[in-house]
């Protein structure tokens, strides 16, 4: 351009965002207001002709172009064959997303070209940025929860690079968490298929982020493969557990070249609130080479999956002394108050609580012993009954402080000791049948044998 078009040039130069008002697509949807700026794109709250909102994102790359009387240009000529490679990127790659249909994922409703560049029109996902709740709501982030969000965050990247598709912006505020704990990847404005070398320089400068992108997003002659997203990943989910993005990937990689130690702390090393093999997977992604890194989502997931089967040490680690000892405590204290062995089975246990098994048992034999009324002991209960009934009709005998049985009526009383009796009671009632009722251990009832 000459001096005079580079004048006029930038006399024209608005500022970059739309302003509040701003129509496109023919008036469907309407600019409610900017919301965030990246190094691909600028991002809208919009409004369609239904009063549904949307966000929607303008590839605007700002290091190689500005907005001139409405119109997305490159700042030069010079730069105008890299500008229209982003924009036939991103227009490629909208299109593939808008194709996307995950729960994790936001989805795109509309990719459309105006104003001399493209935009893409997505749902409104509720939620907030990950790296707004790690800044001022950090006790929100618990281990369990953390461990949820990375799987939801793994579907979601296996997902796409399934597809061929790296996010290539995986960062904390690009993840959107709602008040029910459902997690959503967003901003897919850097996202392409896996870069070529004609847009990997350009990549370089406008798609990395310090701290969360990997070494090879800041060059042109390294690929880039799902690894490099799970680094950010890595280098996201580090964030959350620390509250502080990891060292600078460009950084690490010059202490290593020169012979120093790598300025990053391996999350094993502490926080023990969260298990060891959760933190194990994030530092072998946020390793420096790509190939010691986890290779895909799904081996994160799996090394996730052995995490909550993991088991204590197996029990061979104790001696077999050590282990019967506890066992038979463990045994003894929880037998104390149970009587051993099934029914039936008394004889066959053979175990240390057998002798108070056989005392209890004797105490209840010597409990069950038969006595009469006059205290004396019943050995044979037959032969005592049949002793009766022979001699009901005769005298009562008394014996020693006992009492003595005499007729009332028609019924038999009882009379203290000391009271004479001059003949024997003659009564038809038998002493044997009386006791027969009333003693246990006999198939006559009661009732049976008074009315005899």
């Amino acid at each position: 351009m000459t001096v005079l078009e580079n004048t006029i040039h930038e006399d024209l130069r608005q500022q970059d965002e739309l302003a509040a008002g701003a129509t496109l697509l023919h008036g469907l949807y309407r600019i409610q207001r900017y919301m965030v700026r990246g190094g691909f794109g600028i991002t809208y709250l919009a409004r369609d002709t239904l009063d549904r909102d949307y966000v929607i994102k303008e590839c605007f790359p700002g290091a190689l172009c500005c907005r001139i009387a409405g119109k997305v240009e490159a700042m030069s000529d010079e730069w105008s064959a890299q500008y229209e490679s982003v924009l036939r990127h991103f227009l490629n790659e909208a299109r593939r997303v808008a194709k996307l249909s995950h729960p994790n994922i936001v989805g795109v409703h509309q990719v459309f070209e105006e104003n001399n560049t493209a935009y893409m029109a997505m749902e409104v996902v509720s939620g907030e940025e990950l790296l707004t709740i790690v800044e001022e709501k950090p006790d929100r982030l618990t281990p369990k929860l953390l461990r949820k969000i990375l799987r939801d965050a793994l579907n979601a990247i296996e997902y796409i690079h399934d597809l061929g598709i790296l996010h290539r912006d995986i960062s904390p505020d690009n993840f959107l968490l709602d008040d029910n704990d459902h997690l959503t990847l967003i901003d897919f404005g850097a996202a392409r298929e896996h870069a070529g070398k004609e847009n990997r320089a350009l990549s370089a400068l406008l798609a990395v982020k310090d701290g969360y992108s990997p070494h090879e997003f800041y060059l042109s002659d390294v690929p880039q493969t799902a690894a490099s997203d799970l680094y950010s990943l890595g280098a996201t989910f580090y964030h959350l557990v620390t509250g502080e993005a990891p060292p600078v990937s460009q950084d690490r990689v010059a202490a290593l070249a020169a012979d120093n130690d790598d300025p990053y702390v391996p999350l094993v090393n502490g926080h023990c609130d969260f298990d060891r093999n959760f933190l194990e997977a994030i530092d072998r992604a946020l390793a420096v080479k790509p190939q010691d890194r986890v290779a895909s989502a799904r081996e994160w997931l799996d090394l996730l999956s052995e995490e909550e089967v993991y088991l204590p040490p197996p029990a061979a680690a104790v001696s077999d002394s050590d282990l019967n000892r506890v066992i038979s405590r463990l045994v003894e204290d929880t037998n104390k108050e149970v009587t051993q062995g099934m029914p039936g089975q008394a004889k066959k246990y053979k175990g240390p609580f057998s002798g108070r098994k056989k005392k209890a048992a004797s105490e209840q034999e010597k409990a069950k012993v038969l006595v009469d009324i006059f205290g004396n002991p019943v050995s044979n209960l037959d032969t005592w009954m049949r002793d009766q009934d022979r001699g009901g009709k005769g005298k009562v005998k008394s014996v020693g402080g006992a009492k003595n049985i005499k007729k009332v009526g028609n019924s038999p009383a009882i009379a203290d000791a000391d009271a004479e009796i001059p003949e024997a009671v003659e009564t038809g009632f038998s002493i044997g049948k009386l006791f027969s009722a009333c003693l246990p251990g006999r198939r006559t009832s009661p009732s049976s044998a008074l009315n005899n």
